[in-house]
């Protein structure tokens, strides 16, 4: 049979009645079963760029709404695949979330952005304190996200550890009405099971 305006043969024509593949009879009396992967076999080298393999340290300081913050973050880039590490020194990039509110976790957080340097680590800032000092000198060449662009993380992550630097810091808006924050039904990794903020 030929296909209209092609001087082409369909492609099953073309087959001989000999080289017809052989079509095997299933048995509906298969049992299968579920394979319990071991995960330390099965990950990837943290050095590949493929998203969600990489192991990511989540360190927050500040008030109560940041600590949540913090737990959304968490909970959104595990959902995705990336390792929560509780180990810094493991970690392929840091997540650091800070408050202005209180004035020790913004030295906390310098102290730690210097700390990543001498460890080579790529950076993430987040919270108040990138939303108000944008242009702080210790945040240069780094990634910053708001606290409206929590939800974002994800991307903010993937695309630090391709080596680009991103700045997430505008009110997220409708038209000309601001919206609010992230939603509150993100996943979430709770550092205190018994601790929550209720909207």
């Amino acid at each position: 049979r030929r296909v209209r305006g092609c001087n082409m043969d369909d492609i099953e024509d073309i087959v001989t009645k000999e080289q017809q593949p052989i079509q095997r009879q299933l048995t509906t009396n298969v049992v299968t079963r579920k394979k319990f992967r071991n995960k330390e076999k099965e990950k990837p080298e943290s050095t590949t760029n493929i998203p969600g393999t990489q192991s990511v340290y989540v360190k927050t300081w500040g008030c109560s709404h940041n600590t949540s913050d913090g737990e959304y973050m968490a909970g959104l880039l595990s959902e995705y695949g990336y390792e929560i590490s509780s180990d810094s020194s493991a970690a392929d990039v840091w997540v650091l979330n800070s408050c202005t509110v209180k004035s020790p976790s913004e030295a906390h957080l310098v102290t730690w952005i210097n700390k990543a340097a001498e460890q080579k680590k790529k950076v993430v800032i987040c919270g108040c304190v990138p939303q108000a000092q944008p242009n702080h000198k210790e945040f240069e060449g780094l990634s910053l996200v708001g606290v409206q662009q929590i939800d974002r993380i994800t991307e903010v992550v993937e695309e630090t550890l391709k080596g680009h630097n991103v700045r997430l810091l505008k009110p997220k808006k409708e038209g000309k009405r601001k919206l609010g924050g992230a939603e509150l039904d993100l996943p979430k990794i709770r550092k205190n099971p018994l601790i929550e903020i209720v909207p």
